[in-house]
Protein backbone atom coordinates (compact mmCIF):
# COMPACT_ATOMS: atom_id res chain seq x y z
CA UNK A 1 0.00 0.00 0.00
CA UNK A 2 3.00 2.38 0.74
CA UNK A 3 4.07 1.75 -2.68
CA UNK A 4 0.99 3.24 -4.44
CA UNK A 5 1.32 6.41 -1.88
CA UNK A 6 4.68 6.82 -2.83
CA UNK A 7 3.65 6.54 -6.66
CA UNK A 8 1.05 9.27 -5.80
CA UNK A 9 3.31 11.45 -4.23
CA UNK A 10 6.16 11.11 -7.19
CA UNK A 11 3.40 12.03 -10.02
CA UNK A 12 2.28 15.08 -7.81
CA UNK A 13 6.25 16.52 -7.16
CA UNK A 14 7.02 15.58 -10.98
CA UNK A 15 4.04 17.97 -11.94
CA UNK A 16 4.88 20.84 -9.96
CA UNK A 17 8.77 20.65 -11.28
CA UNK A 18 7.99 19.81 -14.92
CA UNK A 19 8.30 23.48 -16.69
CA UNK A 20 11.89 25.65 -15.34
CA UNK A 21 10.62 28.17 -13.41
CA UNK A 22 11.23 31.52 -15.08
CA UNK A 23 13.39 33.22 -12.45
CA UNK A 24 16.02 30.97 -12.75
CA UNK A 25 15.93 31.29 -17.06
CA UNK A 26 15.72 34.97 -16.62
CA UNK A 27 18.93 34.91 -13.99
CA UNK A 28 21.23 32.10 -16.39
CA UNK A 29 20.18 34.11 -19.40
CA UNK A 30 21.74 37.46 -17.34
CA UNK A 31 24.71 35.69 -17.01
CA UNK A 32 25.34 34.00 -20.32
CA UNK A 33 24.57 30.63 -19.29
CA UNK A 34 22.32 27.60 -21.40
CA UNK A 35 21.84 25.52 -18.81
CA UNK A 36 21.86 25.67 -14.61
CA UNK A 37 24.22 22.76 -14.74
CA UNK A 38 26.80 24.62 -16.15
CA UNK A 39 26.15 27.88 -13.90
CA UNK A 40 29.41 28.13 -11.71
CA UNK A 41 30.82 30.81 -9.13
CA UNK A 42 33.16 32.31 -12.08
CA UNK A 43 30.10 33.37 -14.04
CA UNK A 44 29.08 35.85 -11.89
CA UNK A 45 32.30 37.28 -11.48
CA UNK A 46 33.36 37.87 -14.49
CA UNK A 47 29.59 39.40 -15.79
CA UNK A 48 29.90 42.87 -15.55
CA UNK A 49 26.75 43.53 -14.50
CA UNK A 50 26.44 41.74 -11.56
CA UNK A 51 26.96 44.48 -9.30
CA UNK A 52 26.73 43.64 -5.22
CA UNK A 53 23.54 45.70 -5.35
CA UNK A 54 22.10 43.07 -8.20
CA UNK A 55 23.67 40.16 -6.51
CA UNK A 56 21.85 41.04 -3.42
CA UNK A 57 18.44 41.50 -4.64
CA UNK A 58 19.05 38.17 -6.65
CA UNK A 59 19.82 36.77 -3.14
CA UNK A 60 17.04 38.30 -1.81
CA UNK A 61 14.97 36.62 -4.71
CA UNK A 62 16.56 33.25 -4.20
CA UNK A 63 15.51 33.02 -0.83
CA UNK A 64 11.74 33.70 -1.29
CA UNK A 65 11.87 31.13 -4.00
CA UNK A 66 13.32 28.18 -2.04
CA UNK A 67 10.91 29.53 0.80
CA UNK A 68 7.98 28.77 -1.25
CA UNK A 69 9.29 26.12 -2.19
CA UNK A 70 9.68 24.48 0.64
CA UNK A 71 6.26 25.13 1.92
CA UNK A 72 5.06 24.24 -1.09
CA UNK A 73 6.38 20.41 -0.38
CA UNK A 74 4.82 21.14 3.21
CA UNK A 75 1.32 20.87 1.32
CA UNK A 76 2.51 18.44 -0.93
CA UNK A 77 3.32 16.44 2.47
CA UNK A 78 0.47 17.02 4.79
CA UNK A 79 -1.67 15.63 1.18
CA UNK A 80 0.09 12.67 1.12
CA UNK A 81 -0.77 12.29 4.77
CA UNK A 82 -4.09 12.69 4.23
CA UNK A 83 -4.84 9.94 1.90
CA UNK A 84 -7.32 8.18 3.26
CA UNK A 85 -5.97 4.07 3.62
CA UNK A 86 -9.84 2.43 2.63
CA UNK A 87 -9.73 5.24 -0.60
CA UNK A 88 -5.98 3.91 -1.55
CA UNK A 89 -7.64 -0.08 -1.04
CA UNK A 90 -10.92 1.31 -3.00
CA UNK A 91 -8.42 2.18 -5.62
CA UNK A 92 -6.15 -0.73 -5.87
CA UNK A 93 -9.12 -3.02 -5.57
CA UNK A 94 -10.86 -1.05 -8.45
CA UNK A 95 -8.01 -1.87 -10.24
CA UNK A 96 -8.05 -5.76 -10.07
CA UNK A 97 -11.87 -5.45 -10.52
CA UNK A 98 -11.09 -3.97 -14.38
CA UNK A 99 -8.09 -6.34 -14.65
CA UNK A 100 -10.87 -9.35 -13.74
CA UNK A 101 -13.65 -7.90 -16.02
CA UNK A 102 -11.64 -7.96 -18.83
CA UNK A 103 -10.63 -11.60 -18.32
CA UNK A 104 -14.20 -12.61 -18.26
CA UNK A 105 -14.76 -11.01 -21.47
CA UNK A 106 -12.42 -12.37 -23.02
CA UNK A 107 -13.60 -16.10 -21.68
CA UNK A 108 -17.25 -14.89 -22.34
CA UNK A 109 -16.24 -14.42 -26.00
CA UNK A 110 -14.59 -17.45 -26.25
CA UNK A 111 -17.64 -19.21 -24.89
CA UNK A 112 -19.79 -17.64 -27.53
CA UNK A 113 -17.63 -18.78 -30.58
CA UNK A 114 -18.08 -22.26 -29.25
CA UNK A 115 -21.56 -22.11 -28.76
CA UNK A 116 -22.08 -20.94 -31.75
CA UNK A 117 -19.89 -23.74 -33.49
CA UNK A 118 -22.18 -26.30 -31.32
CA UNK A 119 -25.32 -24.32 -33.50
CA UNK A 120 -23.33 -24.82 -36.63
CA UNK A 121 -22.42 -28.18 -36.06
CA UNK A 122 -26.24 -29.14 -34.63
CA UNK A 123 -27.93 -27.78 -38.01
CA UNK A 124 -25.68 -29.94 -40.08
CA UNK A 125 -26.81 -33.26 -37.95
CA UNK A 126 -30.49 -32.23 -38.10
CA UNK A 127 -30.51 -31.87 -41.63
CA UNK A 128 -28.49 -35.04 -42.28
CA UNK A 129 -31.48 -36.80 -40.56
CA UNK A 130 -33.95 -34.93 -42.08
CA UNK A 131 -32.41 -36.03 -45.31
CA UNK A 132 -32.17 -39.88 -43.67
CA UNK A 133 -35.87 -39.44 -42.55
CA UNK A 134 -36.84 -38.58 -46.29
CA UNK A 135 -34.90 -40.87 -47.72
CA UNK A 136 -36.50 -43.90 -45.69
CA UNK A 137 -40.00 -42.51 -46.56
CA UNK A 138 -39.38 -42.47 -50.38
CA UNK A 139 -38.31 -45.69 -49.95
CA UNK A 140 -41.47 -46.81 -48.17
CA UNK A 141 -43.38 -45.12 -50.82
CA UNK A 142 -42.20 -46.56 -53.47
CA UNK A 143 -41.89 -50.25 -51.77
CA UNK A 144 -45.95 -49.76 -50.66
CA UNK A 145 -46.78 -48.80 -54.24
CA UNK A 146 -45.06 -51.35 -56.13
CA UNK A 147 -46.78 -53.89 -53.52
CA UNK A 148 -50.07 -52.01 -54.27
CA UNK A 149 -49.28 -52.68 -58.13
CA UNK A 150 -48.71 -56.03 -58.04
CA UNK A 151 -51.78 -56.98 -55.45
CA UNK A 152 -53.87 -55.02 -58.39
CA UNK A 153 -52.65 -56.42 -61.06
CA UNK A 154 -52.53 -60.13 -59.36
CA UNK A 155 -56.34 -59.62 -57.96
CA UNK A 156 -57.27 -58.42 -61.71
CA UNK A 157 -55.08 -61.50 -63.09
CA UNK A 158 -58.00 -63.95 -60.72
CA UNK A 159 -60.91 -61.48 -61.81
CA UNK A 160 -60.02 -61.96 -65.81
CA UNK A 161 -59.66 -65.33 -65.28
CA UNK A 162 -63.21 -66.21 -63.25
CA UNK A 163 -64.62 -63.60 -66.61
CA UNK A 164 -63.56 -65.69 -69.04
CA UNK A 165 -65.61 -68.60 -67.57
CA UNK A 166 -68.49 -66.47 -68.35
CA UNK A 167 -70.28 -65.72 -71.50
CA UNK A 168 -68.35 -63.89 -73.85
CA UNK A 169 -71.17 -61.01 -74.39
CA UNK A 170 -71.27 -60.51 -70.54
CA UNK A 171 -67.15 -60.05 -69.84
CA UNK A 172 -67.51 -57.95 -72.98
CA UNK A 173 -70.33 -56.10 -71.17
CA UNK A 174 -68.09 -55.32 -67.84
CA UNK A 175 -65.06 -54.90 -70.15
CA UNK A 176 -66.60 -51.46 -71.53
CA UNK A 177 -68.00 -50.54 -68.53
CA UNK A 178 -64.73 -50.85 -66.29
CA UNK A 179 -63.31 -48.72 -69.71
CA UNK A 180 -65.57 -46.36 -69.84
CA UNK A 181 -65.48 -45.49 -65.79
CA UNK A 182 -61.72 -45.21 -66.28
CA UNK A 183 -62.17 -42.93 -68.92
CA UNK A 184 -64.83 -40.62 -67.27
CA UNK A 185 -62.59 -40.13 -63.81
CA UNK A 186 -59.81 -39.51 -65.40
CA UNK A 187 -61.66 -37.01 -67.62
CA UNK A 188 -63.22 -35.61 -64.42
CA UNK A 189 -59.88 -35.03 -62.59
CA UNK A 190 -58.88 -32.84 -65.26
CA UNK A 191 -62.34 -30.89 -64.76
CA UNK A 192 -63.67 -28.82 -62.58
CA UNK A 193 -67.39 -27.01 -62.45
CA UNK A 194 -67.77 -23.14 -62.43
CA UNK A 195 -71.39 -22.35 -61.17
CA UNK A 196 -72.58 -18.31 -60.98
CA UNK A 197 -70.92 -17.02 -64.12
CA UNK A 198 -73.48 -14.60 -65.74
CA UNK A 199 -74.65 -16.39 -69.30
CA UNK A 200 -75.19 -14.10 -72.20
CA UNK A 201 -76.60 -15.31 -75.77
CA UNK A 202 -73.57 -14.23 -77.64
CA UNK A 203 -70.57 -15.06 -75.14
CA UNK A 204 -67.07 -15.71 -75.02
CA UNK A 205 -66.92 -18.51 -72.43
CA UNK A 206 -63.37 -18.86 -72.89
CA UNK A 207 -62.35 -15.09 -72.22
CA UNK A 208 -64.83 -15.30 -69.05
CA UNK A 209 -63.52 -18.43 -67.69
CA UNK A 210 -60.11 -17.06 -68.28
CA UNK A 211 -61.09 -13.59 -66.39
CA UNK A 212 -61.99 -15.64 -63.36
CA UNK A 213 -58.50 -17.70 -63.27
CA UNK A 214 -56.79 -14.49 -63.46
CA UNK A 215 -58.44 -13.48 -60.62
CA UNK A 216 -56.45 -16.05 -58.74
CA UNK A 217 -53.05 -15.44 -60.41
CA UNK A 218 -53.65 -18.49 -63.02
CA UNK A 219 -53.34 -19.08 -67.02
CA UNK A 220 -53.65 -22.34 -67.60
CA UNK A 221 -54.96 -23.14 -71.29
CA UNK A 222 -58.94 -24.27 -70.80
CA UNK A 223 -61.51 -26.17 -72.87
CA UNK A 224 -65.17 -24.96 -71.63
CA UNK A 225 -68.11 -25.89 -72.28
CA UNK A 226 -71.48 -24.50 -70.42
CA UNK A 227 -73.62 -27.82 -69.75
CA UNK A 228 -77.44 -28.42 -70.12
CA UNK A 229 -79.73 -27.02 -72.63
CA UNK A 230 -79.85 -23.29 -73.79
CA UNK A 231 -83.65 -23.09 -72.53
CA UNK A 232 -83.66 -20.97 -69.69
CA UNK A 233 -86.34 -22.78 -67.26
CA UNK A 234 -89.87 -20.96 -65.94
CA UNK A 235 -89.61 -21.76 -62.26
CA UNK A 236 -89.01 -18.92 -59.99
CA UNK A 237 -86.32 -20.51 -57.72
CA UNK A 238 -84.16 -21.14 -61.22
CA UNK A 239 -85.21 -17.93 -63.57
CA UNK A 240 -82.53 -16.54 -65.04
CA UNK A 241 -80.23 -18.90 -63.79
CA UNK A 242 -76.88 -19.12 -65.37
CA UNK A 243 -75.77 -22.50 -66.61
CA UNK A 244 -72.62 -24.25 -64.96
CA UNK A 245 -69.74 -24.15 -67.26
CA UNK A 246 -67.13 -27.52 -67.29
CA UNK A 247 -63.39 -26.19 -67.20
CA UNK A 248 -60.37 -29.11 -68.46
CA UNK A 249 -57.13 -28.53 -68.43
CA UNK A 250 -54.54 -30.63 -68.76
CA UNK A 251 -53.66 -32.07 -65.37
CA UNK A 252 -55.19 -33.06 -62.26
CA UNK A 253 -52.53 -30.85 -60.48
CA UNK A 254 -53.69 -27.66 -61.82
CA UNK A 255 -57.07 -28.62 -60.87
CA UNK A 256 -56.19 -29.10 -57.27
CA UNK A 257 -54.17 -25.99 -57.87
CA UNK A 258 -57.14 -23.90 -59.22
CA UNK A 259 -59.49 -25.58 -56.38
CA UNK A 260 -57.17 -24.74 -53.28
CA UNK A 261 -57.17 -20.91 -54.27
CA UNK A 262 -60.69 -20.83 -55.30
CA UNK A 263 -61.91 -19.73 -51.61
CA UNK A 264 -60.09 -16.19 -52.60
CA UNK A 265 -62.59 -15.88 -55.51
CA UNK A 266 -64.91 -13.95 -52.77
CA UNK A 267 -62.64 -10.96 -51.97
CA UNK A 268 -62.26 -10.19 -55.28
CA UNK A 269 -64.79 -7.18 -57.05
CA UNK A 270 -67.32 -8.73 -59.74
CA UNK A 271 -66.56 -12.63 -58.95
CA UNK A 272 -68.05 -12.98 -55.37
CA UNK A 273 -71.46 -14.52 -56.81
CA UNK A 274 -68.98 -16.92 -58.65
CA UNK A 275 -67.60 -20.57 -56.98
CA UNK A 276 -65.76 -23.25 -58.14
CA UNK A 277 -66.65 -27.22 -57.03
CA UNK A 278 -64.58 -30.59 -58.42
CA UNK A 279 -66.18 -32.34 -61.37
CA UNK A 280 -68.17 -34.80 -59.93
CA UNK A 281 -70.17 -38.28 -60.94
CA UNK A 282 -73.49 -38.81 -60.46
CA UNK A 283 -73.31 -41.12 -57.22
CA UNK A 284 -70.18 -38.06 -55.97
CA UNK A 285 -72.62 -35.59 -56.40
CA UNK A 286 -75.53 -37.30 -54.66
CA UNK A 287 -73.22 -37.97 -52.18
CA UNK A 288 -72.60 -34.30 -51.50
CA UNK A 289 -75.83 -33.04 -51.46
CA UNK A 290 -76.50 -35.25 -48.64
CA UNK A 291 -73.29 -33.67 -47.04
CA UNK A 292 -74.92 -29.95 -47.88
CA UNK A 293 -78.42 -31.12 -46.51
CA UNK A 294 -76.26 -32.26 -43.09
CA UNK A 295 -74.50 -28.39 -42.87
CA UNK A 296 -77.21 -26.37 -42.98
CA UNK A 297 -79.02 -28.32 -40.61
CA UNK A 298 -76.32 -28.07 -38.41
CA UNK A 299 -75.91 -24.81 -38.57
CA UNK A 300 -79.79 -24.67 -37.69
CA UNK A 301 -79.43 -26.63 -34.68
CA UNK A 302 -76.00 -25.38 -33.16
CA UNK A 303 -75.69 -21.49 -34.78
CA UNK A 304 -72.59 -21.21 -32.01
CA UNK A 305 -70.26 -23.56 -33.91
CA UNK A 306 -68.45 -23.00 -37.25
CA UNK A 307 -69.48 -25.97 -39.87
CA UNK A 308 -67.98 -26.93 -42.69
CA UNK A 309 -67.01 -29.75 -45.24
CA UNK A 310 -64.45 -31.10 -45.01
CA UNK A 311 -63.50 -34.66 -47.24
CA UNK A 312 -66.61 -36.63 -46.92
CA UNK A 313 -67.50 -35.28 -43.39
CA UNK A 314 -69.58 -32.29 -42.17
CA UNK A 315 -66.87 -31.08 -39.28
CA UNK A 316 -68.00 -28.59 -36.14
CA UNK A 317 -65.87 -26.80 -34.50
CA UNK A 318 -65.89 -23.96 -31.64
CA UNK A 319 -65.60 -20.63 -33.37
CA UNK A 320 -62.79 -19.34 -31.02
CA UNK A 321 -60.69 -22.49 -32.41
Amino acid sequence: MSEIKESMLSKLMTKESKEPNSWTSELLKSVNVLNLSNLTPQNFVKCKSMTRDVLANRLCEALKLIDGCQKKIVELKNSYDQLDEASLITFDENIKMVKELQKVKGEAATEVVDLQREVVTLQRDLLAEKDRQLTELRTSVVESVQTTVKEGFKSYSDVLKESCKAPSSKLQTELKTVVKSVVEEEDRSRSFMLFGLKEETEEDISGKVCDVLFQLNLKPKVDVCRIGSGVQSTSKDSANKPRPVKVTVASSAIVKEVLSRAKHLKNCSGFGGVYLSPDRSVEQRAEHRKLVLELKQRLVDQPGKRHFIRGNTVVSTEKND
